[in-house]
């Protein structure tokens, strides 16, 4: 049996140790915070809150986005529009539309717990202003707008929707429209 190598081994692992108690808890798991836990994120999951000091980014690989065309004057969403990973939604509407979400016991918004939250940008593609998409809520889903504003959205603007889980079964859907400012 090779004592040194052991003896190497045992010395290696007692100096981590020092290291660690000298540095405050600093090491390849990251620096611990006042409550105890460390700086590192292991997978996707996140289930404390998150604190960003800088900026973070949504989307913009080819799974987060969906494009259509459509010549339905109404359209009942499924969860193929309506999903978490979409973050932009781009719909080129050649008549005006109705779009009426999902019931709230539909994925995705089935699976959502209370006061779960998600969002998606939807952009009217239409180069016609007459063109228009309005949101719609199916059942369980309340649709909520702005003070003043609308569920309507012209030709060349968008609007964020933000899908809410209540404490009920039901969920909200805010929609925010914006307009073309240039």
């Amino acid at each position: 049996m090779n004592t040194k190598f052991i003896a190497g081994i045992a010395a290696a692992v007692v100096l981590v140790a020092t290291v660690g108690l000298l540095t405050g808890g600093v090491g390849p798991q990251g620096p611990k915070g006042d409550d105890g836990r460390v700086g590192a994120s292991v997978g996707p999951d996140h289930t404390n809150l998150q604190n960003f000091f800088s900026n973070f980014t949504i989307g913009g690989d080819a799974g987060s986005r969906y494009a259509t065309t459509s010549t339905a004057a109404t359209y009942a969403l499924t969860a193929t529009e309506v999903r978490k990973k979409n973050s932009l939604v781009t719909w080129t509407p050649n008549v005006n539309t109705t779009l009426t979400s999902m019931a709230s016991t539909s994925a995705p918004l089935s699976g959502m717990k209370v006061g779960e939250t998600f969002t998606q940008t939807w952009y009217n593609a239409s180069s016609t202003a007459a063109s228009t998409i309005t949101f719609a809520a199916g059942t369980g889903v309340d649709a909520q707008e702005l003070e003043g504003g609308s569920l309507i959205v012209n030709g060349l603007e968008g609007a964020t929707l933000t899908f809410i889980k209540k404490a009920d079964t039901d969920v909200m859907m805010l929609v925010a429209p914006w307009q073309v400012a240039d």
